[in-house]
């Protein structure tokens, strides 16, 4: 990740601060601003007080530093799910919890309604403590190494949980007395897994070792396709040659009428975008054998097609980042995009878009395959937590369907199935089918800390192939390159 970014590449937008959720993962979450928050206070029945309940301490930044390569998780039966709770399990106890989360509008909500309602429920008293997103991970691999104990729960951007969960920083939650119910979209729950559930393990984990849960998802995300509904009448684009058709058939640049956007912006913005393509396209990041596949037949179709909408888009998308690419979808300009959820509300907002109403979501289209690139609000309980209890009472409260329902329907996005189904949610925010459609057919960033290393050779490469609108092989070839030089230093079985 760059320094300001956020958990997924994204930059600052309306709605996050400037940082790239690796900034606008933390930018776009739906959470609605002062009508969402009157609803959710409506929803828990109370009223937030108006230091919003927990106490908010932040905390000094920093640059994040390289994740340390993880150790192999403890093994651990993976528990069947049980099923769907109707009621939040938790009891009346005592004592404090202290969360610790990069800072993040789509948080604002939980932070100042949900705790205090926690807290009114079970006695616990909480503390929210956050800094910006780099300084809040170095702040909690600090915590993790040292296991100085200052937080009972980490937030966590999901691509972080490999080494949270492999480096043992965060506890086995099963171990701990948490079952996973079956009301949580499968592909959400999954990321927090380790060792992964499916796909290639890193060097040194124990290839015996059972998938436990270290980490819960708590915010829903995941790229949606944005269209223009008064533009693809007769529904969203099944595939992707759909998408080019449309776009060389009604695209204007004389009107600033573009058929596509983008994201360019070397590193992550850039590989969020393309991620989609690729897998859509029947590519992948990596063989089972950590071989990288990207530059695969497959990966340079997907990036010789990504760069045929270059004459259907906006001049300068190479420095694209989430800000220009909402922008454009929200000033009109662009017919449709792959965007983060937290946009879906901003496009019926008449002081933020001209297309209200006339904007739709879907999954992204097929090639060979159909699918989303999920990104996730993650958490765990530290495993030198000094009040695990406690913090177990809080994922079985806010985790459960029925603190989801509430949340969904106060305008956040959810992560149990019934809460995206909820009727009065739905009225609320149309673009919940489709979340939960899209992260059903989801897939999260490769499962290991050196993700973020391979996805910087190849953004640079990609982002070259943009500026230069060609040369696709070569690049894809350069960064596997330098890709596979990085991963068989760091002890990968590659080269």
């Amino acid at each position: 990740m760059s320094g300001t970014e956020d958990r997924n590449g994204r930059t600052a937008s309306p709605g996050r601060p400037a940082t790239t959720r690796r900034q606008f993962l933390q930018q776009m979450i739906g959470i609605a601003g002062g009508a969402g928050l009157a609803q959710l206070l409506a929803a828990c029945g109370g009223q937030a007080p108006a230091t919003g309940g927990a106490t908010t301490a932040p905390v000094g930044g920093g640059a994040a530093t390289s994740p340390p390569a993880p150790t192999a998780a403890p093994a651990a039966a993976t528990a069947a799910p049980a099923a769907a709770a109707t009621a939040p399990a938790v009891s009346s106890g005592g004592g404090k919890i202290t969360l610790g989360s990069f800072a993040d509008p789509a948080q604002e909500v939980l932070k100042s309604v949900f705790l205090p309602e926690f807290e009114k429920q079970t006695g616990i008293k909480t503390e929210w403590v956050e800094a910006d997103y780099s300084g809040w991970f170095q702040k909690a691999v600090n915590d993790g190494q040292t296991r100085a104990g200052a937080f009972d729960v980490y937030v966590l951007d999901d691509p972080w949980i490999p080494q949270f969960a492999g480096g043992g920083f965060v506890a086995n939650m099963e171990e701990l007395g948490y079952q996973p119910d079956s009301d949580y979209v499968q592909a959400a729950l999954d990321t927090g897994y380790w060792p992964p559930k499916s796909g290639p393990r890193q060097p040194g984990i124990d290839p015996n070792a059972q998938p436990a849960v270290y980490a819960l998802p708590i915010i829903g995300d995941v790229q949606l396709l944005f269209y223009r509904s008064d533009i693809y009448t007769n529904g969203a684009p099944a595939t992707w040659d759909d998408v080019l058709k449309t776009a060389k058939e009604k695209s204007d640049p004389s009107k600033q009428q573009y058929g596509w956007v983008t994201r360019g912006v070397k590193g992550n913005p850039i590989v969020t975008s393309f991620f989609v393509i690729l897998h859509d396209f029947g590519g992948k990041m990596f063989e089972d054998n950590w071989q990288i596949a990207f530059n695969n037949p497959q990966g340079v179709e997907a990036l010789e097609f990504y760069l045929s909408l270059l004459p259907y888009e906006p001049p300068g998308v190479a420095e694209f980042d989430s800000d220009q690419e909402g922008q454009t979808m929200l000033e009109g300009n662009a017919f449709a995009a792959t965007m983060w959820t937290g946009w879906c509300r901003q496009t019926d907002d008449p002081s933020k878009s001209k297309v209200i109403g006339k904007v739709a979501f879907d999954v992204p289209p097929k090639k060979v395959n159909q699918f989303a690139k999920i990104g996730l609000f993650s958490a765990g309980i530290a495993a030198s937590a000094p009040n695990k209890e406690g913090a177990l009472q809080f994922f079985k409260w806010f985790n459960s369907s029925e603190t989801q329902i509430k949340f969904a329907q106060a305008g956040g996005t959810p992560v149990k199935i019934s809460a995206f189904q909820n009727e009065e949610a739905v009225k609320k925010a149309r673009w919940l089918p489709a979340i939960l459609k899209a992260l059903t057919a989801g897939k999260p960033s490769p499962r290991t800390p050196d993700w973020s290393k391979v996805e910087d050779i190849l953004g640079t490469g990609l982002n070259k192939a943009l500026v230069e609108k060609g040369n696709a092989k070569q690049h894809l070839d350069d960064a596997a390159t330098e890709a596979t030089a990085y991963l068989k230093s760091a002890g990968y079985p590659v080269g």
